[in-house]
């Protein structure tokens, strides 16, 4: 697996080669914080972020995670995604029971109320201060962390990294970001070593850059893009009003060198998953080619409305538009286009949402049909869950479950085999 990558990697290293040069010839981080802070305990990542303003000149922006010796805004970085003042009188108002909690229970550890009691001070106070957290999205609003916590787990400390901190101040001063790098400096942990740098984080970064930038980007280079698209959106323009926002005009704006038609190849609106995207035509050109003589490696994962017997599979069944209905595929043996798919079953389990027994399906297209997975599911197996056209969507029922979770392709310019993974949320 490719380490994951935001943005270009190659300018803003060498700033932040440069801050790190500075640190040991100073030993200073800032004017009156020294760099022995980060020697005592524990490092620290710190990012630089280049960007351009709206006059097209460079600025350089830096952040570091968190905070260095209890200080969440420094000289010289950019301020965290709260309100500091705010945040400090909630750790005031709950810090002083907490610990008066935890000398009792030091006192009679298996005293469960008492446990049960600082657990759910504790639990207050990182609701608090978590809903004093906002940031700016590449679109200029203001998200607010409770939205995203709706919708997923939010692990302590999402959106104390670096990359978030650096992409906010950029989105809120009307900056574009150009470049990212993050590295560590200082006593090295489990996880981290002196002078290393570091992708954006999965288990923080993950969850919330993708708010940010409005796409999940799991690599980039010069000629590249590779995204984990999100289900309901479409890939490309549609003719319907609501279709204006699609995958590729969110890269361009994102990316504003990458050429307008960007995508090399299609997922349906309703499909989550792995996309590869290429910046100018003649890596788009190469790519085409390459799905196009089926050298490009593609699974999906899909959950099934029923209990699939056989184990493994392939099927066989060409495939069409109907023209009377469309965008909806037919299989005809005598006008229709060859179509294979190879079906694995992965397992049977319950439903999350209806509590039915379904089974969990790897497919692996030989071809690459408008709808052949939904078409030839629904004809030899059984619909995909959620599918509206070839199955039925329940109302509790908020996506098609079919996510395309691996992608294997050669590079376009360096012909390196490139492998990129990702798990459904399904």
């Amino acid at each position: 697996m490719i380490e994951r990558r935001i943005l270009d990697f190659e300018k803003a290293s060498i700033y932040l080669d440069k801050l790190f040069k500075k640190f040991d010839k100073t030993n200073m981080i800032s004017n009156d914080i020294s760099c022995d802070i980060l020697w005592k305990d524990k490092g620290s990542m710190f990012g630089i972020l280049v960007c351009l303003d709206k006059d097209g000149n460079e600025k350089i922006l830096k952040a570091f995670s968190a905070s260095i010796n209890s200080s969440y805004i420094i000289h010289g970085y950019v301020p965290p995604l709260f309100d500091v003042s705010k945040f400090n009188e909630i750790v005031d108002k709950y810090d002083y029971q907490i610990k008066e909690l935890t000398k009792k229970i030091s006192n009679d550890s298996n005293n469960l109320d008492l446990i049960n009691k600082r657990k759910d001070i504790s639990n207050k106070a990182l609701v608090e201060t978590q809903d004093l957290y906002n940031f700016y999205d590449i679109n200029h609003n203001i998200v607010k962390l409770s939205s995203i916590k709706n919708e997923k787990y939010v692990p302590t400390g999402l959106g104390d990294c670096c990359a978030p901190k650096l992409l906010n101040y950029a989105f809120k001063n009307n900056l574009h970001p150009i470049s990212l790098a993050e590295g560590f400096y200082g006593k090295a942990t489990f996880e981290k070593q002196h002078l290393k740098y570091y992708p954006p984080c999965e288990e923080k970064c993950s969850i919330i850059l993708p708010y940010m930038l409005k796409l999940d980007i799991i690599y980039v280079d010069k000629y590249i893009c590779v995204i984990n698209k999100q289900s309901n959106i479409t890939t490309i323009p549609g003719k319907k009003e609501e279709l204006k926002d699609y995958i590729t005009s969110r890269l361009k704006k994102l990316f504003p060198q990458s050429i307008e038609q960007s995508s090399t190849h299609r997922l349906d609106m309703d499909t989550s998953g792995l996309l590869v995207l290429a910046f100018d035509k003649v890596s788009h050109r190469n790519l085409s080619i390459q799905f196009q003589n089926r050298e490009i490696e593609k699974h999906y994962i899909a959950l099934l409305r029923g209990v699939v017997k056989e184990n493994e599979g392939k099927i066989d069944l060409p495939i069409r538009l109907d023209v009377n209905n469309r965008p909806y595929q037919i299989v005809d043996f005598e006008k229709g286009k060859k179509a294979i798919t190879y079906f694995k079953r992965l397992n049977v389990e319950k439903n999350k949402k209806t509590k039915e027994l379904a089974t969990r399906i790897l497919f692996i297209p030989q071809t690459g049909r408008t709808h052949q997975l939904r078409v030839h599911s629904a004809k030899k197996l059984f619909p995909i869950i959620g599918d509206r056209l070839y199955g039925e969507r329940k109302y509790n029922e908020k996506r098609m479950l079919l996510h395309a979770s691996s992608l294997k392709f050669k590079h376009p310019v360096t012909q390196e085999n490139m492998e990129f993974y990702s798990n459904p949320d399904f």
